[in-house]
């Protein structure tokens, strides 16, 4: 079995050899990641067909924007902040009457599609594990921003707190998480 570091390194090479143009490599971070990113943009969207359009759209920018790659950074994390920003913009365009937040328990629905194995279920285990970590009030902001593309008011309207202290809490929740992301991976 290998660890999360060397599946890691492997995804990475997958983007690199993208960014010079192989389509097989392409094809197969597809294949790794999309089981990990669908779920990302189905959270924000709340829809399977808008979600599946939205990850089309997401994967021609990883395709496009492959170069970009840092090496070092999280292939996952990287292309994850694609769909995520992919999903808020199909947000924006789509009328202003969007369901609310209806779902009190929504941040533990059970949106994965991958088998559970693989570099992809190990990294997504790795980072429930660290959000697991955190205290409630931060993991619950956190979810909203960046899984629903909460704005850090609408975060605040709906938890009922400030908004500097929403906005404490998730940049104290992100560095706790990037720490643990990257221990988890050493």
């Amino acid at each position: 079995m290998s660890r999360p570091a060397e599946d890691t390194e492997a995804l990475e090479q997958l983007l690199l050899a993208t960014a010079r143009g192989d389509q097989q490599a392409f094809k197969r971070f597809y294949d790794c990641s999309s089981a990990h990113l669908y779920p990302v943009a189905l959270r924000i969207l709340r829809e399977e067909g808008k979600a599946a359009e939205c990850l089309q759209e997401a994967y021609l920018k990883i395709w496009l924007r492959a170069a970009d790659y840092e090496k070092g950074r999280s292939p996952l994390a990287w292309a994850a902040a694609i769909v995520r920003y992919q999903a808020i913009d199909f947000l924006r365009r789509l009328p202003k009457d969007l369901p609310e937040w209806e779902e009190p328990d929504w941040e533990h629905a059970d949106f994965s599609a991958d088998s559970g194995s693989g570099p992809c279920a190990r990294e997504r285990r790795l980072l429930e594990e660290c959000l697991a970590q955190l205290p409630q009030d931060q993991r619950q902001a956190i979810s909203q921003a960046f899984y629903r593309a909460a704005t850090y008011e609408e975060v605040a309207q709906f938890s009922g707190t400030a908004l500097g202290t929403v906005k404490s809490w998730i940049r104290r929740g992100l560095l706790a998480l990037r720490e643990c992301l990257e221990h988890g991976a050493a």
